[in-house]
């Protein structure tokens, strides 16, 4: 169902207020601050059991990669699914890797490296810039990093001005009210401030248009808007 452009008006007001107020995702950045911190995390970025808890093939194949695309993996951290993008677009498609910390892009970059790929372009990004290239991006992936997202209305602004027209966005995130096998229930709540409605409403607000919504792992789902 379409919002109105009341509700619309509604969202994006209030949204408007929670940035002037402060970063909306300051408790999920607690363990991001320092170098350390980052470090401690990109241990579990990288670690390999990962590929099975995230089943990055499948969840590409469900969003419709193809051949040829440009994707924009916004918040890559430590280039996880820079391999499995890079096999999914083949050699003329191309992969901008975001990320705001310059130690994840660092790690992303020695990813890219190890694996020979060629067609991938680092950017550093900023809290309220993706900083991508406008009207460039057939699809924009958003994994595991919306609700580390501090300024949403401008971050989303601006991955909304690099997608082309008609591009497509997918948002991979955690369900608040689904056991997950790393957090207890109550730091899953603290974590993730929104459940999957809360954010579909906070995205389309920004002017996204909602195009369907699945599950992806029995603690994820899947949200897809369209430019």
């Amino acid at each position: 169902m379409r919002m109105n452009h009341f509700t619309a008006f509604a969202l994006l007001t209030t949204a408007a207020c929670v940035n002037l107020a402060g970063q909306v995702a300051e408790k999920a950045n607690e363990g991001y601050k320092t170098k350390e911190d980052r470090e401690r995390v990109a241990v579990n970025l990288g670690d390999p059991d990962r590929v099975e808890r995230q089943k990055p093939v499948e969840l590409l194949e469900a969003i419709g990669v193809t051949p040829g695309q440009t994707i924009g993996d916004i918040g890559t951290g430590v280039g996880f699914m820079l391999p499995y993008m890079a096999d999914a677009i083949g050699p003329s498609g191309r992969v901008y890797a975001e990320d705001i910390q310059d130690d994840f892009l660092e790690k992303a970059q020695a990813v890219a490296a190890e694996h020979g790929l060629k067609n991938i372009s680092f950017v550093k990004g900023d809290p309220n810039d993706v900083k991508l290239p406008e009207n460039s991006l057939d699809l924009a992936l958003i994994l595991d990093v919306y609700h580390h997202i501090n300024y949403p209305e401008a971050t989303m602004a601006s991955v909304y001005k690099a997608l082309k027209p008609g591009g497509r966005l997918a948002v991979i995130d955690f369900y608040r009210s689904r056991e997950h096998p790393s957090m207890s229930e109550e730091r899953l709540k603290n974590h993730i401030r929104l459940d999957r409605d809360g954010f579909k409403a906070e995205i389309e607000a920004g002017g996204f248009n909602f195009d369907r919504t699945f599950d992806h792992l029995p603690y994820q789902y899947v949200l897809m808007f369209r430019k």
